[in-house]
């Protein structure tokens, strides 16, 4: 039994360090990922709130909230039309997000010994993966002096875990140990970001 339950620890946290280094790739014009080192305060972002110079993680004064998100900021170059600019920071976070998530789902997925076929595992990530994304939320949009605007939207960790239970494609026991799974790898993740900064 405590065999088991260390390699399933060490899964977890082989599963978050993956995971983090997925979220750490962040591009050097704006932070784009939860855990990206901070873009250089230019005389633009002086002004920029919390979540975009320093984590979207911060935009949550309560930790134990903040370790149940996950977050993306997205950006627009200025624009005439701020309508467009916002929609276009909006949608930014929300693929970043996505981008996440299917990595986060296929390492949970793969973990599970399914036995089946990888057009079978892809459908069941891309499922998952989709129906979580109906829970993003944006949480606030700000735009700098220069008219770059930026997106912060969020997801639940929560609706992650609900989508995995209701997915008729996995086994019971399978749903409720992708679960679970889900739950402590996004806590991983958080711990091992937390290290890092």
């Amino acid at each position: 039994m405590g065999i088991r339950l260390g390699a399933e620890r060490a899964i977890v946290l082989g599963v978050g360090l993956v995971l983090a280094s997925a979220f750490g790739c962040a591009s050097a014009s704006a932070p784009s990922s939860p855990y990206a080192t901070p873009a250089p305060r230019s005389a633009s972002l002086e002004e920029a709130p919390a979540w975009l110079v320093a984590s979207c993680r911060a935009h949550w004064a309560d930790p134990e909230r903040a370790r149940r998100i996950v977050c993306g900021v997205g950006s627009a170059p200025a624009h005439r039309n701020r309508v467009a600019a916002r929609e276009t920071a909006i949608a930014r976070g929300r693929a970043e997000i996505a981008r996440s998530l299917e990595v986060t789902i296929e390492s949970l997925v793969r973990l599970v010994d399914r036995g089946g076929e990888d057009g079978e595992l892809d459908t069941i990530v891309h499922q998952l993966s989709s129906t979580s994304m109906r829970g993003v939320q944006l949480e606030e949009v700000w735009r700098a002096e220069s008219g770059e605007t930026y997106a912060l939207v969020s997801l639940d960790v929560a609706r992650i875990e609900e989508t995995v239970r209701d997915n008729p494609r996995l086994r019971p026991a399978e749903r409720e140990s992708l679960a679970e799974r889900a739950a402590a790898a996004f806590a991983a993740l958080d711990a091992s970001a937390a290290v890092a900064r």
